[in-house]
């Protein structure tokens, strides 16, 4: 029982924080600004796939001419947002994920601080709260950047490696293993990249100040490629994805100057749409407010009373800000990342707040844990109470500017889609009418229609003939007739067909890729000018491609086998 209580407490700020937010449950037929569109289409395609052909398909043909699910770290398959989107409507079950997670990666936090730090309760509660009620991730949840939202579990992630390094207990290995699947699933990419960066730092430390040096070394390295191991299932598809790919992004044009910290970490607002410009930075509104409450602030001198043995993360925090300030001049730590190729594949370094939230709460959190070791026995109560009630305050505060505009996200009606398609397949539409979002793609899939709209930073861009275009010749034809032909059995990854007549090519209104694979072993399928296409030399009685990710993950997606004849 001892160990549920201090749970309770956790809970009872929780509480408080979210108060105010069952306002977002309010409706369920508005739909979200800004990013909430892209990620509520990922999670209905999900959606769609399971209730209406009863499996989890590895190939999206209503996105930018087909795009692949398990190796896309925006599609969120396999994650427990995909198990909420089975029994709640998509936009609902990415507010469930959210409330999920926020409880989820409290307890861990909690748990795995305790654990490594030796920490009281009550300094236990005091970090949770003051990272998890920082702005960050409701900026992230306000702006739709539900593939963000994961950063919380990097102090969890973070905490539990270290402590396996100091110790035999292999059990706790299910934390950081569950932790970094997640992390995976719902393609939180930029927290990843932190954790690797904090991960090997932090152990850098830990090896130095351990008795056992050589023994800690080898336990860092067992462990990483354990991970790695157990969840090369996920990782290297997605990998492959990305490299082969390729990620583009506009980067910021100017540097963070060090007025900017104040506005970023104290400042009064942080609406995106109200905040003040940082500087001259191109992504200036929703990337930076992350708002930690005046209390912190208050509390910054005290952090000269830090212990020994967080020097160096006090070290790593400035060094976290430098990074965060972006390409100030040659000597910038960004610089030096972007030759690292998944740092270089970074775009908004402020984003790196996170981190440094992460680092200044630890300090906070273990210089109040040396205040409360100083006070007798006797007086720790008092101590206690008092810090009960600031923390309360601190509640309060933060609730009252990181979530008093929830009520101005879901407020978009879904435009009214002229066309209706009354194929089971997807007809190929370049948009559908904009209804407010940044991107225009959920209400595409509710209409059956497969949309060229790509609202990612992909290279990997084919857009495909839509129906009002001269050159649409159908969603399935022949060439060179141009007769058109259609599936006698239909799904987002597998396409049946009838006879076929010998000395044509059938074409596929989908972009190549080397996955696809058909029932025939004498048939292949190739690129007819960048579309799939099955090359037909003799007559077929049936024919079914399907998209394999064991091919996939072997095949390099940049290499086209050409069908042998030309446009």
């Amino acid at each position: 029982m001892k160990h549920i209580r201090p749970i309770f407490g956790l809970l009872f700020f929780f509480v408080i924080y979210l108060w105010n937010f069952p306002i977002v449950f309010e409706t369920s037929d508005l739909l979200g600004r800004f990013d909430w569109d892209l990620y509520s289409f990922h999670v209905e395609f999900l959606r769609k796939s399971y209730l209406e052909f009863g499996s989890f398909p590895l190939w999206n043909p209503y996105y930018g001419a087909g795009f692949p699910v398990w190796e896309n770290p925006s599609s969120k398959i396999g994650s427990f947002t995909h198990l909420f989107a089975i029994f709640f409507p998509s936009t609902t079950s990415l507010k469930i994920s959210f409330l999920f997670y926020f409880a989820l990666s409290g307890i861990f936090n909690y748990h795995s601080y305790q654990l490594y730090n030796r920490s009281s309760g009550l300094t236990s509660k005091v970090f949770v709260c003051l990272f998890q009620f920082s702005g960050y991730f409701f900026q992230k949840f306000y702006a739709g950047h539900m593939n963000q939202i994961q950063g919380l579990f990097l102090p969890a992630f973070v905490f539990y490696f270290l402590y396996l390094l100091q110790t035999k207990e292999k059990w706790i290995l299910i934390f950081p293993i569950l932790i970094a699947y997640i992390l995976l699933s719902e393609g939180a990419i930029y927290t990843i990249t932190q954790v690797s960066f904090l991960l090997v730092g932090l152990s850098i430390w830990e090896i130095y100040n351990a008795t056992e040096k050589k023994r800690i070394c080898f336990r860092f390295v067992w462990l990483s490629f354990f991970i790695l191991l157990v969840l090369s299932f996920k990782w290297i598809p997605m990998f492959l994805f990305v490299h082969q790919v390729g990620r583009y992004f506009v980067p910021d044009q100017f540097p963070l100057q060090f007025s900017d910290l104040f506005s970023i970490f104290f400042g009064s607002s942080q609406h995106p749409l109200l905040s003040q410009s940082l500087s001259k930075m191109q992504y200036r509104y929703w990337e930076y407010g992350n708002y930690l409450g005046q209390l912190p602030l208050y509390l910054f001198p005290i952090l000269v009373f830090t212990k020994r043995k967080l020097w160096f993360v006090l070290v790593l925090l400035v060094f976290t800000i430098w990074i965060m300030f972006g390409k100030g001049h040659g000597f910038s730590p960004v610089t030096f990342l972007e030759q690292i190729p998944i740092y270089s594949l970074e775009r908004v370094y402020p984003r790196w707040s996170l981190s440094v939230v992460f680092l200044y709460v630890w300090c906070l959190a273990e210089v109040i844990q040396t205040f409360s070791e100083k006070f007798k026995v006797n007086y720790r109560v008092y101590f206690s109470c008092m810090v009960f009630i600031l923390l309360t305050y601190h509640t309060f505060d933060v609730r009252k500017m990181n979530t008093k505009f929830l009520h101005e996200i879901f407020v978009l009606t879904p435009p009214a889609i002229e066309f209706q398609n009354k194929e089971t397949y997807p007809i190929t539409v370049n948009a559908v009418p904009d209804y407010g979002s940044d991107s225009k793609m959920f209400p595409a899939i509710r209409g059956n229609l497969s949309i060229n709209d790509i609202y990612e930073n992909l290279t990997f861009y084919f857009s495909n003939q839509s129906m009002d275009s001269n050159e649409y010749h159908g969603e399935f034809y022949l060439y060179p007739s141009f007769q058109r032909v259609k599936p006698i059995e239909w799904k987002p990854d597998q396409y049946t067909f009838g006879l076929l007549p010998k000395d044509q090519v059938l074409v596929i209104n989908q972009k190549f890729h080397p996955g696809f694979v058909t029932n025939l072993t004498d048939v292949t399928p190739c690129s007819w000018n960048g579309y799939l296409a099955v090359q037909i030399d003799k007559g077929i009685r049936s024919i079914v491609l399907e998209y394999s990710m064991a091919k996939a993950t072997r095949a390099n997606a940049k290499m086209e086998r050409k069908c042998n004849v030309t446009k």
